[in-house]
């Protein structure tokens, strides 16, 4: 069985960008809700409240939305989530915030910079591939380990810890969301894990 996956950003991205004396900065983030798209927004627009805009966008799984945010229509938000669908990217939020600089862009020059910042902060970000599925936690025997060990490893799983070990020993695991387990486990919660968090059975 496979985990489901996806691409997103790594860590926070921040760039700027002078085009005909507008400034423009884009700031880009993980989220895994809508909600976490909210409040990552708030904070930007709190941090840049004196902007003349601050156009945004977001992508999570099939959940998509974007705002022009006082600019003319379709000339900034599409243009925002234009671009992080062309990386192929996703659980991501981005804020673009103008400060006009006193010379008219119009509308080509408008969508042109509000795709070029996007791409360019994209470009630069380090990506990551994300696995989703569930965390459980298995007690074997010592005797059983060999013969459990054998079983998950052939699946694909991966531990989320190294194995702890006492009167039996606990295993950490990270399995798709719908696979089947035969064996005792306690359910831990969904999750979304970089394959750099996990350890390879």
């Amino acid at each position: 069985m496979n985990f489901e996956t996806f691409v997103s950003v790594a860590e926070d991205v921040r760039e700027r960008m002078r085009i005909k004396r507008s400034e423009f900065i884009v700031n880009v983030h993980k989220v895994h809700s809508e909600t976490e798209a909210k409040e990552f927004f708030a904070k930007i627009f709190k941090e840049f409240r004196d902007a003349t805009h601050n156009c945004w966008a977001y992508k999570i799984g099939s959940l998509k939305a974007s705002s022009d945010a006082g600019e003319p229509s379709g000339t900034a938000g599409m243009q925002i989530l234009g671009s992080v669908e062309s990386f192929k990217l996703d659980r991501i939020a981005v804020v673009v915030t103008r400060y006009f600089g006193g010379v008219k862009l119009g509308i080509r020059g408008l969508i042109d910079a509000y795709s070029k910042i996007t791409s360019l902060a994209l470009t630069k970000a380090k990506k990551t591939k994300f696995l989703v599925g569930r965390r459980i936690a298995v007690e074997v025997d010592y005797k059983d380990l060999s013969k459990v060990t054998y079983k998950f490893k052939k699946s694909g799983y991966f531990y989320t810890k190294s194995p702890q070990f006492a009167e039996k020993i606990k295993l950490e695991l990270f399995v798709p969301k719908n696979a089947k387990i035969d064996v005792l486990y306690e359910n831990l919660g969904v999750d979304e894990l970089s394959e750099k968090e996990l350890f390879r059975i």
